[in-house]
């Protein structure tokens, strides 16, 4: 039997009693995947799990090493066969990750303009300040981001 530790991460299952609750030692690691994602699992209610799950980034079939560097090509706005090519993967690939990070992208701001209530201006002001600040934010900046959703999409 592995031992629990605590950890950063919370079970994704909204049918265990543990569902985004953070520190309750009921999550163990469990191996991992092909691509060197690790692998848990919650021992309250046996539900495996990743830690991209969520994420654009979720049921991808690449390293880490190689997101990234996709990634950072997307940023210089090269062309998608472009990627293609230099990245070695096939176009459909390259296509499917920027539609699924284009659909994250778009939720996140849909989630600011109709339940937080800022305008067009203020989200890109929002973003901007993100981006300005990131070196200077807190490591569990992002965390403490989903926290506030959460609580906000709650209340």
């Amino acid at each position: 039997m592995r031992k629990p530790r605590k950890l950063d991460i919370a079970c994704p299952n909204p049918r265990c009693r543990c569902f985004n609750k953070i520190g309750l030692l009921n999550i163990i690691r469990n191996g991992a995947r092909p691509n060197g994602t690790q692998n848990y699992r919650c021992t309250e209610c046996n539900r495996q799990f990743v830690r991209t799950i969520n994420t654009p980034f979720y049921g991808k079939r690449l390293s880490k090493k190689e997101l990234i560097k996709i990634c950072k090509d997307f940023v210089e706005c090269k062309s998608l066969r472009g990627i293609a090519r230099s990245s070695e993967h096939h176009l459909d690939t390259i296509r499917k990750l920027a539609m699924d990070m284009a659909n994250h992208c778009e939720k996140a701001n849909d989630f600011l303009l109709h339940d937080v209530k800022l305008g067009i201006n203020e989200i890109d002001e929002f973003w901007s300040f993100v981006k300005k600040n990131k070196k200077m934010l807190p490591r569990n900046f992002s965390q403490t981001l989903s926290k506030a959703m959460r609580t906000l999409t709650s209340a």
